[in-house]
This record gives C-alpha cells, structure tokens and sequence, in this order.
C-alpha cells in the first residue's frame, strides 16, 4: 500500500503488497518473494561482514548443510575482508547493500545515490572479483529514483517476505516463531549477521535462533537456495 502524498516531485515511499515475485505498477524491479508452489526459500543476511558474528553465522550454516545469500556493506568489506573471503570460499552468493548503509539513501540526490550502489560493488568486486547482480536497500525502503537507478544499473532490488526484527533484539523464541509463523513457500528471509546500534549490535539471539529456524524449516520439507538461483527459476 502506498503512503498516501500530495503531488509533488519529491519522490514517495513504495510499500508494495508482499505477493509475487514480478511486481505490478510501481513495484516493478523490486522483489519481496518467489510465486511458487514448491517448498524453497531464500535465507538472507545484512549489514555484514562482522569479524566475530559473521563467521560463527558461516558456521552454523556449514554444519547444517545450507547456503545463504549476504547483503554486504562496502565499508564494512574494506575493513573485513577476510570474512568476506570466507563467505566467498564457502560458497553463499554475495549481494550489495550500500556502501554506507544510510537510511536516508532513496531520498538521496541521484548521483549520489549512483555513488553509494558503486562503491558497495566495487568494493566486493576488489575482493571476490565479481560484481553483485542485486540489491538490497537499507532498512528495504524504497523511492521511484532508487527503482530507475537501479533499473538503469541492472541490479534488481531484493527485499524479503519474511523479516524477523532480530536487529532490535525481540528474543531468540520471538525470532524463531517470527520466522516460523511468516514463512511460507517462496520465502525470501532477512536476519543479521551484523548492524544495530549500541546494544543492539549485539547478534547472540540471532545465532541462538538461526539452526533452531533452519531444523525446522527443513522438517517441514523446505530446500534453502541463494537469491541467484531463486531469481533464475522463477522470474
């Protein structure tokens, strides 16, 4: 549903129904889930890399057989590049999430804007030696200038259908049963493996929750598959 406006040329916010993967009207070029009747879903993790967080993440994502898709900060890959390494060697797909992880970034004159998507790509292009194929805006917000940049740099933005609010530390038990309650088939789900503020960086409950949401998920007879190869089969 969009936020009600009055005419203007300052762009809008873009809150779109969480309904299908190829979107209608102004949602065109933003993806919240997949239309499918088969039981896959997208795991999903932002604000990385974090040089304690991220690697236990990786491990627990080792242990239980699954890849995942993270949406990295370009600032935050300048300064670990090693956990960017190690996400990269273990095989999960790496996508851009900024450079600055400004909230304010759809409302940011164009070019700059254009400035914030490069920096992220080039800063994991120096690492991995591939450029992202896809974004992901900070806190998901979404302006018609973000859409057209975007669109003009052919990186589809990726949002997510199931978002458990782990940043503001609700309690593992409110994670798992956020996530649990939320998912359903063609599920693109969002966590953190790093960001926040203050206490709120702290991401103990998200790993507390993470092989408890991915055991379950399995035993309902869910396969986890990256942004990349969710996007392919079903756009």
């Amino acid at each position: 549903m969009k936020k009600p406006v009055k005419k203007s040329k300052i762009p809008y916010i873009i809150f779109c129904p969480v309904l299908l993967l190829l979107f209608l009207g102004g949602c065109q070029g933003v993806y919240f889930r997949g239309q499918t009747e088969e039981k896959i879903v997208a795991l999903t993790f932002d604000d990385g890399p974090h040089p304690v967080y991220t690697p236990r993440v990786l491990e627990i994502l080792e242990t239980s057989g699954v890849k995942a898709t993270f949406f990295l900060i370009g600032r935050q890959v300048r300064s670990y590049p090693e956990v960017v390494r190690q996400i990269k060697a273990q095989g999960h797909e790496i996508e851009n999430h900024s450079d600055n992880h400004l909230f304010y970034l759809p409302w940011l004159p164009v070019e700059r804007m254009r400035q914030e998507i490069a920096g992220a790509q080039e800063a994991i292009y120096q690492i991995t030696g591939r450029h992202p194929s896809y974004f992901r805006s900070p806190l998901g917000w979404v302006s018609n200038d973000l859409v057209a940049v975007c669109r003009e740099l052919k990186l589809p933005i990726i949002n997510g259908s199931v978002k458990a609010s782990d940043v503001s530390l609700p309690g593992t038990e409110t994670i798992i049963q956020t996530v649990l309650d939320k998912t359903s088939n063609g599920a693109i789900i969002i966590l953190h493996d790093a960001g926040g503020v203050g206490r709120y960086r702290d991401r103990t409950q998200t790993l507390e929750a993470l092989p408890v949401i991915i055991q379950n998920l399995k035993d309902r007879g869910y396969k986890f598959v990256l942004i990349e190869e969710f996007i392919n089969i079903h756009s």
